[in-house]
């Protein structure tokens, strides 16, 4: 099957500046997602994974955020039999329509980030939106609005790339090769 993805200016396409030298790891990101969006308990659209780098006597913890990359080449679109995702060519935010999903969970399967969730209350499968909603009338994702460490910011991919040089598309276990995540991470120093 052929998906006719729409190529986003970087200019235009949204993404997340993942700083992990503050992320205490504190899951208010977690918490804003699932009331803004009220996500289903056991469903996650944004979860803080736990990491460890290092050995004894200097290793090292930290903590990454993670929902939908929005990727530029997404595995969940290519992957979905009824064409249920789909890619706004205005700002490249991936969505799901619930009308056509089936909940046949290839999206799942596809993904390598895990950002697609089954509903077991629905039967469809849902992600992160970007906060669309929120977007549409100009404000932040309520994950982003909330992360009071400022570890978590939205913005164009563009701006990300320009304003943080050093930003980097690899940390350990995210290979960006395959979908062309739209997420940049900021080391920490320690790593």
């Amino acid at each position: 099957m052929v998906v006719d993805i729409p190529t986003v200016p970087k200019e235009n396409q949204v993404g997340w500046l993942i700083n992990l030298e503050r992320c205490v790891g504190c899951r208010a990101c977690e918490g804003a997602c699932k009331n803004e969006n009220k996500v289903a308990v056991g469903v996650r659209w944004r979860r803080v994974v736990t990491r460890q780098k290092g050995e004894y006597p200097s290793p090292v913890k930290y903590y990454v955020t993670s929902a939908c990359h929005h990727c530029a080449q997404p595995a969940c679109i290519k992957s979905c039999p009824v064409d249920a995702i789909t890619k706004r060519a205005k700002d490249g935010i991936v969505l799901i329509d619930q009308e056509k999903c089936i909940g046949c969970r290839r999206c799942i399967w596809a993904c390598p980030y895990g950002a697609p969730q089954y509903n077991p209350e629905t039967n469809k499968v849902e992600k992160c939106t970007y906060c669309v909603h929120r977007i549409d009338k100009g404000l932040k994702p309520a994950c982003a609005l909330t992360c009071m460490g400022l570890a978590l910011d939205n913005r164009a991919l563009a701006d990300i790339d320009k304003t943080h040089a050093t930003a980097s598309q690899e940390i350990t276990g995210f290979n960006p090769t395959f979908t062309e995540p739209s997420t940049r991470f900021i080391k920490a120093k320690k790593m």
